[in-house]
């Protein structure tokens, strides 16, 4: 079962660690992001929940209370409930087994995208809109029931030619 920990701003991942060196499961979802500097796209692995850490615990017992208050940043857990079974289920796909989510491929055809590759194929379905300018794609996740929209890196290639 997921619990959501909410923690200082840019210390997600430094909790991570200390919580993993406790024997707690706990992941911070990060993908690799096309953004534009200078003119130039480079690509940087950012949070995509920033404040937020999931750890995986079977139930929210009071030694797992009482370890992860003592480690360093200031935290919460944003309930005392783990999040539902199909809320949880797409968290679990975010957090890619605490691996970063990679750039997604697809391409425009009649104003519809269809993803080709990439962790994109599992969620295409949930894509709200699209930037191809932008090399973005956005989905729409809720944790318990508040609706968070997130922008994915994508690379956008020519429609396959028909035959």
């Amino acid at each position: 079962m997921l619990y959501v920990l909410y923690v200082r701003g840019g210390k997600e991942l430094q909790v991570v660690e200390e919580l993993r060196r406790k024997n707690i499961a706990a992941y911070c979802p990060r993908q690799l992001k096309a953004e534009r500097r200078r003119g130039n796209w480079q690509y940087v692995e950012r949070i995509i929940f920033t404040g937020y850490v999931f750890i995986d615990i079977p139930e929210l017992q009071p030694r797992i209370w009482h370890a992860v208050m003592d480690i360093g940043s200031s935290k919460r857990f944003v309930s005392e409930f783990p999040l539902p079974p199909d809320e949880e289920d797409y968290i679990r796909r975010l957090c890619n087994d605490g691996d970063c989510i990679g750039i997604s491929r697809g391409y425009v055809s009649d104003g519809v995208l269809h993803i080709t590759s990439g962790f994109l194929t599992n969620i295409e379905h949930e894509i709200v809109k699209f930037n191809r300018r932008g090399k973005r794609a956005t989905a729409d996740v809720t944790i318990y029931g508040e609706k968070h929209r997130i922008n994915f890196s994508m690379e956008f290639d020519a429609p396959p030619a028909l035959p």
